[in-house]
């Protein structure tokens, strides 16, 4: 007799009692409340450094593999005592160099423990960071974003993580003699110092430092991705990040989450320390927690899974949490690795992703095996922000098995469901919210509406609008959002996810496309390793033309179809691309989600394909 996953129990998650406070206002907007408390904050993010070190100084905090050669067996760790010995002597090397609120120090390296430390050590001396993705220095041609950032925040220092790696980078900065620091592998530059080297033994100055932090002092510049324009430098106080953390654990029962976990949260986790996920909601959450974070090189690239599943294979987390593309990866390795999914899920109590939305099929995928390995489901929730909400605001707090929702808010936030059109766009204040961007103050005004709650952009409706507790789901991006030629509005982001959904495993992506045409088109990107069991071990290239994958494409499709026949969603063709994405080409991110408008301005040949007269015979005609 088969099994009903649905019916089978959820491994236990320790969340709080739900309590939502709605407010309707006779304007038509909305309030939103969590009625849990907000758990107590840290001053500044330096004091769970210093908590741990002196309560547990033995207790694991970052571990990352062989920097030189990463093919060695094993990891090299640091403690949360040792942790912060190296940050005190990197804090008075700063300080001994003119380090302060006027001097930031810019960041320019992939994860890993010597980042980590010269990050928290600039904070410690009064600099804020500035994290630069590795990408505007290493794969520029003429450093157009990394001199803009330069210009922008105007650091003080500069540091690499490996100097001849990043030589052509610092060529192409006016460096004006400015000190860089890195990590090996000294750079062709006169006045640079390596990491050990700037390392002194601390005085009263790097106590008299600590001693200055605040809520309100700046903690970092994030750089938003400047896909619409130049990047702008988002300010994040150290109240901002700190609170942050605690909103996210508020909604849990942590004496009985850490019980559960043996004492201490682990995770794996590639996401890059250059943007807010990753630095905040991964980095400072685990370490605010005591966690320990495994550093992982890999990603979910063709050139990098290896990696990121070697990493997994190895290390039982108890916290999974990435975005979508990484967990259509991870679907596909662990159906085919029965010892992977051993592992994955050994240890497991909460996945979740965020990022960008993502689709059922992944979910029923992945729950699946769960149900195999384990015998129980195993939550996998949504969490929901922004570089301006530091980033997290809202979560699925809360045992879900329906994808595509933002959840509600946190503790400590308000979210106002505005009404715009025929929709309601998400807004939010609290502590966690930016003050707004370095040196930009049009953008700031722009940002903020009359009541000062911070506007991200995005629409929201209700699952259930009798009940509200149901959570929010996201109902597209009000600026993404484009118009038929007839006026037709589509929602894009709800297009891609119904698609890829549909499809069932053969589609890793798809870009919407139809800007002022008759009707929609679509990109569709493969999942290779899927597509292997369709078409054997074939190129990327013949998978776009297998009579077996465009069949199981079209079919999805027109199953997609049947359930959306408007047309503001029902989508007319689709051309299959012989290639992946290209992220050095800026058609997906680091964080791993497309970038539709970049990929349809690289890939305009196709796009016109979607809407010309007659189609050709790579066109899949619904």
């Amino acid at each position: 007799m088969s099994v009903n996953i649905a019916d089978l129990p959820f491994r236990e998650i320790p969340y709080l009692p739900q309590k939502l406070n709605v407010t309707q206002r006779e304007n038509g907007s909305i309030l939103l409340e969590n009625g849990q408390p907000l758990r107590p904050w840290h001053p500044h993010m330096l004091a769970p450094i210093v908590y741990w070190a002196a309560s547990d100084p033995e207790r694991l905090w970052l571990a990352q593999r062989d920097p030189v050669d990463s093919n060695k067996p094993g990891w090299q760790e640091i403690t949360y005592g040792e942790g912060l010995r190296r940050i005190r002597a990197l804090a008075q090397g700063l300080l001994s160099q003119g380090a302060g609120p006027d001097k930031p120090v810019m960041i320019l390296s992939r994860n890993s423990i010597e980042h980590a430390l010269i990050m928290y050590a600039a904070m410690w001396a009064g600099s804020p960071v500035v994290p630069v993705t590795p990408a505007y220095a290493l794969l520029s041609q003429d450093f157009a974003r990394l001199n803009y950032a330069d210009k922008l925040t105007e650091p003080g220092f500069i540091y690499v993580d490996d100097g001849q790696e990043y030589q052509r980078g610092i060529d192409g900065m006016n460096m004006k003699g400015r000190l860089v620091i890195y990590a090996r592998n000294a750079p062709d530059y006169e006045n640079a110092i390596s990491l050990e080297g700037l390392e002194e033994t601390p005085t009263n100055a790097v106590d008299l430092a600590y001693d200055r932090l605040s809520p309100d002092a700046v903690a970092k510049y994030m750089l938003t991705s400047g896909s619409t324009g130049e990047p702008k430098a988002v300010i994040n106080t150290h109240g901002n990040i700190s609170s942050m953390v605690k909103m996210i654990r508020s909604v849990w029962n942590v004496e009985r989450l850490d019980e559960l976990s043996g004492g201490q949260q682990v995770m794996v986790n590639f996401l890059p320390w250059s943007h807010t996920y990753g630095a905040n909601a991964i980095l400072h959450s685990m370490t605010d927690w005591g966690g320990v974070l495994y550093i992982d090189w890999g990603a979910p690239t063709p050139a990098r899974l290896p990696e990121m599943i070697r990493n997994l294979k190895e290390v039982s987390p108890t916290q999974h949490t990435t975005v979508p593309a990484a967990w259509t990866a991870i679907a596909t390795e662990i159906e085919n690795d029965a010892a992977l999914a051993k592992t994955f899920f050994e240890r497991l109590l909460v996945m979740a992703y965020g990022g960008a939305a993502m689709g059922q099929d992944i979910y029923e995928r992945i729950q699946k095996v769960a149900v195999e390995t384990t015998g129980q489901r195993i939550s996998l929730s949504a969490g929901y922000g922004a570089t301006e909400t530091s980033p997290t605001t809202s979560n699925v707090h809360w045992p879900s098995s329906v994808m595509g929702l933002i959840g509600l808010p946190l503790p400590g936030c308000t979210f106002k469901m505005a009404p715009v059109g025929e929709k309601y766009e998400c807004r939010v204040k609290g502590p966690h919210i930016t003050q707004g961007y370095f040196r930009n103050p049009e953008k700031t005004r722009d940002a903020f509406d009359e009541e000062g709650f911070y506007k991200l952009g995005d629409a929201v409706r209700f699952v259930d609008p009798e009940d509200p507790n149901k959570g929010l789901a996201f109902d597209g991006r009000i600026a993404e959002e484009f118009k038929l030629a007839n006026g037709t509005w589509v929602s894009a982001g709800a297009v891609r996810v119904g698609a890829v959904s549909e499809v069932d495993g053969v589609l890793s992506d798809a870009v919407v496309c139809g800007l002022n045409q008759n009707k929609i088109g679509i990109l569709g990107f493969l999942n290779p390793n899927f597509c292997k069991r369709l078409s054997g071990d074939i190129s990327l290239e013949d998978m776009a033309t297998h009579p077996e994958i465009r069949s199981a494409v079209e079919n999805g499709l027109r199953f997609y179809n049947q359930k959306n026949p408007n047309a503001s969603s029902r989508i007319a063709a689709c051309i299959l691309q012989p290639d992946m994405p290209s992220a050095d080409a800026g058609e997906i991110t680091e964080k791993g989600y497309l970038n539709q408008g970049k990929v349809q301005t690289l890939r305009a040949d196709d796009v016109a394909r979607l809407f010309a007269d007659k189609y050709d015979d790579d066109v899949i005609v619904l």
